[in-house]
């Protein structure tokens, strides 16, 4: 340790200094040993050519020894190095995060040095930043890139911090024509840049479906603006459906069949009553015209039973015309369903002896 303050202030101190924190006991949460002497390889690598004033062959090895264990001397001339080719804004901000660690109350003279440069560094380098503000109109699903990289949207129209130099914009939105720039920026320049994003007369347009499905396809923008939901009585823009009638038109055909049948059936039972009544004198048959009688009632009852079908089938292919929907289901989601005399759904049933008419009202 006193070989190391006798030397701080050659290179050779410098090289000390790093050996000495790279020589600590390691944790279990550190790094491993072998990552540990990578690190100090790399880091009197690269600290020997940032004080020889090459920061650009020295940031590669300070940014791999700072990756690998973490050592303030490092960091301090890795912020430096990153200054010193131009990256003011990640050379800034590895300073501030260095300066706000907790350091121990017996610091060493060569970690002490290190954050007193990190200070001066840092100082030097806030005022030469420079600011960039993109301006553009928002549109649906609009990306922004700044040398290549997303901005968020939340850094839209606000000054972003930026190192001094020439830059690359690029805007882009489905459906858009993308719109790009250049500009260049000098030392603590503060720049605003508007660009404009144009429709793209030959893009796709998707025909909707549905109003959500409209609002996904069509990017809003102050000159398209988002759709409005129909109001209340408006006709819907669908295209009408067919509707489909073939339950009903059976319906109607059973029941009109019913109805021609208890027709035949009751002119065969009138006409047997008629036969029977000179047959009969007093409604008392002799026994040999009793299977007659039984015949003529049997024709009575099947006729009440093929009228009472054939109603129960006109009634419900009635309310079927009238009450059912569209062929297709998107129709059928999107139109209310429509009634008839305050039906919306029928159903018949027909079992020994009654016939049951039962719906939605």
């Amino acid at each position: 340790m006193m070989r190391c303050k006798r030397l701080l202030k050659s290179t050779v101190g410098l090289f000390c200094a790093v050996a000495e924190l790279y020589s600590g006991p390691v944790r279990a949460e550190d790094a491993s040993a072998a990552e540990t002497a990578a690190a100090r390889s790399l880091a009197v690598e690269g600290l020997k050519l940032a004080q020889a004033g090459d920061c650009t062959a020295a940031v590669p090895k300070l940014e791999r020894a700072e990756k690998l264990y973490h050592a303030a001397v490092v960091a301090s001339r890795l912020g430096e190095c990153y200054v010193n080719v131009g990256r003011l804004v990640e050379g800034t901000e590895i300073l501030r995060k260095l300066l706000r660690e907790p350091q121990p109350a017996d610091a060493t003279p060569a970690l002490s040095k290190a954050l007193d440069r990190a200070q001066r560094a840092l100082d030097a380098a806030k005022p030469r930043i420079a600011g960039l503000t993109v301006k553009v109109a928002a549109v649906q699903d609009m990306s922004v890139k700044l040398d290549g990289v997303v901005v968020p949207s939340a850094l839209v129209d606000t000054e972003i911090p930026t190192d001094p130099g020439e830059h690359s914009i690029d805007v882009s939105a489905p459906g858009f024509l993308k719109s790009s720039t250049h500009v260049k920026v000098a030392e603590a320049e503060k720049k605003s840049v508007s660009l404009t994003l144009t429709r793209d007369p030959n893009a796709v347009v998707v025909a909707p479906t549905s109003d959500a499905a409209a609002h996904q396809a069509t990017p809003t923008s102050p000159t398209n603006p988002a759709p409005q939901p129909a109001l209340a009585g408006e006709r819907s823009a669908l295209p009408r459906a067919t509707a489909n009638h073939t339950a009903a038109y059976v319906s109607l055909g059973i029941g009109a069949a019913g109805v021609v049948a208890g027709g035949v059936l009751g002119i065969l039972t009138l006409k047997q009553h008629k036969t029977l009544q000179g047959q009969c004198p007093g409604d008392v048959c002799p026994p040999d015209k009793q299977d007659d009688l039984r015949s003529a009632k049997q024709l009575g009852n099947f006729s009440t039973i093929a009228f009472g079908i054939g109603g129960a089938g006109l009634a419900l292919g009635t309310v079927l015309l009238f009450t059912l929907g569209s062929s297709t289901t998107d129709h059928a989601q999107l139109a209310p369903s429509s009634r008839f005399a305050g039906i919306s759904s029928a159903r018949v049933a027909v079992g020994p002896g009654q016939v049951v008419l039962d719906g939605d009202f």
